[in-house]
């Protein structure tokens, strides 16, 4: 092992401390949206102003999800999106070391003939 593959593997074993030490995470974005309310009679919606909501919306398997947050959850729900970002990004820092000590390993091996650092085949 030479001196640059040593220091990619310092380097992601840092990332992955720093990735044990995540707090909760969540994915989507918190959304105000306005809204219509469930009450017919509500003066405020009938004279065409709609009423503030906090969400969080989710696409999964091709759909948005919305869940209503309140004014209460909406704090905790951005803090939980800006640490799923950040995990995000951590996890694409591990993915390029992991992908250039991946590459070193196939230049030093290539040539070799023993059929290491090939990517397919047994």
């Amino acid at each position: 092992m030479d001196e640059a593959e040593a220091r990619l593997r310092i380097k992601r074993r840092m990332l992955v401390e720093r990735l044990a030490g995540m707090g909760e995470f969540l994915r989507g974005s918190v959304v105000l949206m306005k809204r219509r309310c469930a009450y017919p009679g509500c003066r405020k919606c009938a004279s065409g102003v709609n009423h503030p909501t906090w969400v969080l919306t989710v696409s999964e398997k091709g759909k948005t999800r919305t869940v209503y947050l309140g004014k209460g959850r909406v704090e905790a729900a951005r803090q939980m999106t800006r640490e799923y970002r950040r995990l995000t990004a951590l996890i694409d820092q591990i993915n390029q070391v992991n992908r250039a000590l991946l590459t070193r390993r196939g230049i030093s091996k290539k040539g070799a003939g023993d059929g290491e650092g090939r990517t397919s085949g047994p």
